[in-house]
């Protein structure tokens, strides 16, 4: 797992040297890897065959805050749904499609901090 950095984020440092290589992550279903394809100070962007597409640090950061509250589970896909929800139905609305609460699931199940079935 990587460790948390100052204030409880995640140690941003250590996620550009995981991730400095590119490579292919898991994805939430199936066989197909998610691939990174680029991390800089604020965000990290993955691609897929038919989408690319990019989640910030705030954005990861906040979602592990509602993980450590409880108020979303630890598995990947239920993660990816509960912050679906919590986008949908609480102070942050979005109404567009949106990746993020997927790649959220995707780069916090790769660093550990979501349980793998």
């Amino acid at each position: 797992m990587t460790t948390p950095g100052r204030n409880g984020r995640i140690d941003w440092e250590l996620v550009r040297e995981r991730y400095a290589g590119h490579p292919s992550l898991a994805s939430l279903g199936g066989s197909s890897r998610v691939r990174v394809e680029d991390v800089d100070d604020e965000r990290i962007c993955l691609s897929q065959r038919l989408w690319r597409d990019c989640i910030s640090r705030d954005d990861l950061d906040a979602a592990l805050v509602l993980l450590r509250d409880g108020r979303l589970p630890s598995s990947p896909m239920a993660f990816a749904e509960g912050l679906r929800s919590y986008y949908a139905s609480g102070p942050r609305v979005e109404t567009g499609c949106t990746r993020g609460p997927n790649l959220a699931a995707v780069v916090l199940t790769d660093l550990g901090y979501l349980t793998t079935p």
